[in-house]
C-alpha cells in the first residue's frame, strides 16, 4: 500500500469525532491507480456485479492481454489490421453520428455564413433550384437530417444529464444497454420522420 494512502487510512479508523472509514486493500489500490496512473482496474472488461461484461461487443478472449500490449482506448480497429476490434452496436453508431453530423452543421453553417457575407445567399438558393431541380429533395435531406438528428441527440443527452442515477446493479439506469439501445432506435426513427418532414414540405 502506498504509504501516502496508509496514513490516511489509519488516521480515518482512528478519528475523535466517531466518524469510521473502513476501507478494504483493494479499493485503497484502486483509488491508488486512480489517481497515480497505471495498471487495470479489477473488473475492466470483466463480468462483474455492476456490469455483465463487453461480450455483446465481441470482445476478444484475449483482450486484457492486448490491453497491457497496447493501453489506448478505445481501439477502434484490430491491432495491426483494418478490421474493427469491436462490433457496431446501435448504440456506438448513434453515439458516432451524433459528433458526425455536428461536424456537418459546423461546415454547413460556416459554408452558408460565407456565402450571406460575400453575396446573394437567397439568389444562389434559387440558382441551384434552378438549374438542378432534382436534386432540390436530396439537398434538402442532406441538410434537413443533420439538424434533427443532432438537435434530438442533443435532447437525449439532456435527459441523461439530468435523470437520477441510483446503485448501478439495479440495472434501472437510463445508461443500461437494453435502454440506451431502446433510446437509440427511437432517435433514429424519429430522425428520418423528421428528415422525411421537412424535405417534402414547401419553403
Amino acid at each position: 500500500m502506498h504509504p501516502k494512502l496508509r496514513d490516511q487510512h489509519e488516521r480515518g479508523a482512528t478519528s475523535s469525532s466517531g466518524q469510521q472509514y473502513v476501507m478494504s486493500n483493494a479499493a485503497i489500490s484502486l483509488q491508488f491507480i486512480r489517481q497515480h496512473g497505471g495498471g487495470v482496474p479489477e473488473f475492466w472488461g470483466k463480468d462483474s456485479p455492476y456490469h455483465p461484461g463487453t461480450d455483446f461487443l465481441g470482445t476478444p478472449k484475449d483482450h486484457l492481454d492486448r490491453v497491457k500490449n497496447r493501453p489506448v482506448s478505445p481501439h477502434v480497429f484490430e491491432e495491426g489490421g483494418t478490421k474493427f476490434h469491436y462490433n457496431m452496436p446501435i448504440n456506438a453508431v448513434t453515439s458516432i453520428m451524433n459528433r458526425a453530423t455536428g461536424v456537418m452543421l459546423t461546415v454547413g453553417f460556416t459554408g452558408v455564413g460565407w456565402i450571406a457575407l460575400t453575396g446573394d445567399l437567397i439568389g444562389t438558393i434559387d440558382a441551384i433550384k434552378s438549374a438542378s431541380p432534382l436534386l432540390v429533395y436530396p439537398v434538402k435531406a442532406a441538410v434537413a437530417f443533420p439538424l434533427v438528428y443532432h438537435y434530438l441527440g442533443g435532447v437525449r443527452h439532456v435527459f441523461w444529464d439530468k435523470a437520477k442515477y441510483g446503485n448501478q446493479a439495479e440495472k434501472n439506469s437510463p445508461l443500461e444497454n437494453s435502454a440506451v439501445d431502446r433510446s437509440s432506435r427511437l432517435l433514429v426513427g424519429a430522425s428520418a420522420i423528421g428528415t422525411l418532414a421537412l424535405t417534402v414540405a414547401s419553403f
